[in-house]
């Protein structure tokens, strides 16, 4: 947890010398330190934060780097499609004039954002009433996610976080919790309102374990994205496996993994969600979701001086340039794909319920979509980057300039 790594600190204070210094460093492309472990001050009081950030920003502008295909470092996990795209885009958009946020927001991620694609790509194989209920899913998560993030209203205001977030937890607990209620408070913020009547019928579509699974989940990225706030705001760079730690902690995948029992009509038991493998492959998932998102929305970032990126990160710490760091990043990738592949060779296949075997094999394909899924999308919309950037080969030409 956040509040407890630093006092782990001095146990591993010997550790974590070898892992950043020089002679180390070369290493780390092909394995990575044990990031649960970790906990460092970047700053080392020589340089200012603030000349830090304009340090970095000097070094990464105008540069431009060629990335590989992100799907091909997962070769043996498919992207699919949910058939339904257009019919449920109809409906999006005869659903967003009811939705209380800014007329601005709302057409800024119809345009760039395409959150009917990314369902479909998430969920190939759910019911079309289905794929609404995400996709709506999906636009909420971004609209509340972009009140917080960089540029958003509460991007600077502390407080103002702390109530978005105490406000949006309740709404998880009146619609998730022992006793539902599925009416917002009165003069509810557009980002909570919208969310009872999304949560209201998830709910209706998930057994009661996976319903407490998805209320615990929620609150861990309700909870993760205000301190990831607090992060933004702080004098200096964070290290990069501090963050990565807590991005891979709290980021906001989980839950839609989750989503996929509700997608497909299963509830996983709770004994099979908790085993070893399982758990390994939903936490390498979701690291190779954190990896590839900062590799593909590094353009965007760098141009809203949102610094808080694993690659930028990689070149304030150890000195790299951008295309080093980016190529620390694939290893990483490569890397975690690796651990998960292998993980997978040690669930708990049933040897007489072939129903639940399948219903395990869903769920893998699940937490593989959720990285392989945000890639394809990421290269089929404009949120991160121009389409006109990215190749045949689905190769992406990142430029760091302010255009």
């Amino acid at each position: 947890m956040y509040l407890g790594i630093p006092l782990r600190r001095k146990v591993h204070q010997a550790r974590e010398i070898l892992l950043l210094s020089p002679e180390f460093s070369s290493i780390t492309c092909k394995m990575a330190p044990d990031i649960d472990q970790i906990w460092t001050i970047t700053s080392d009081g020589a340089t200012s934060p603030m000349d830090e950030r304009k340090i970095l920003v000097k070094r990464a502008l105008n540069q431009k780097v060629l990335v590989p295909s992100i799907l091909s470092l997962m070769p043996a996990w498919p992207s699919e499609l949910q058939p339904d795209i257009d019919e449920i885009n109809k409906e999006i958009d005869e659903w967003l004039p009811t939705v209380n946020v800014a007329e601005k927001k709302k057409a800024k991620h119809r345009a760039r954002g395409n959150y009917t694609f990314l369902t479909a790509v998430y969920y190939p194989h759910c019911k079309k009433d289905k794929m609404l209920t995400l996709t709506k899913f999906l636009y909420w998560i971004f609209f509340w996610d972009d009140e917080i993030d960089t540029g958003g209203e509460l991007t600077e205001d502390k407080e103002g976080t702390i109530l978005c977030c105490e406000e949006t937890n309740k709404a998880v607990d009146d619609c998730l919790g022992p006793n539902p209620n599925y009416t917002p408070p009165s003069n509810s913020r557009g980002t909570v309102e919208m969310f009872y009547p999304i949560l209201r019928d998830l709910r209706a579509g998930l057994g009661p374990v996976s319903t407490e699974r998805l209320r615990l989940e929620l609150h861990d990225y309700i909870n993760g994205v205000g301190r990831q706030q607090q992060v933004r705001q702080g004098d200096s760079l964070p290290d990069p496996w501090y963050h990565f730690q807590i991005r891979s902690d709290d980021v906001g995948v989980i839950p839609s993994i989750t989503q996929n029992e509700y997608a497909m009509d299963f509830e996983l038991p709770e004994y099979v969600r908790r085993h070893e493998a399982m758990e390994v492959i939903v936490q390498e998932c979701t690291k190779l979701t954190v990896l590839l998102n900062d590799v593909l929305s590094l353009q965007k970032e760098f141009r809203v001086s949102q610094l808080e990126n694993i690659v930028l990160l990689f070149m304030n710490k150890y000195n790299m340039s951008l295309q080093s760091a980016i190529d620390r990043v694939l290893d990483l990738i490569r890397e975690h794909y690796a651990i998960c592949v292998a993980a997978e060779q040690r669930l708990p296949w049933s040897k007489d319920d072939e129903n639940l075997n399948e219903n395990i094999r869903e769920y893998i394909r699940g937490c593989h979509r959720l990285a392989t899924g945000t890639a394809y999308w990421s290269y089929s919309c404009e949120r991160y980057f121009k389409q006109s950037q990215v190749n045949n080969k689905w190769e992406v030409l990142l430029d760091l300039s302010y255009e």
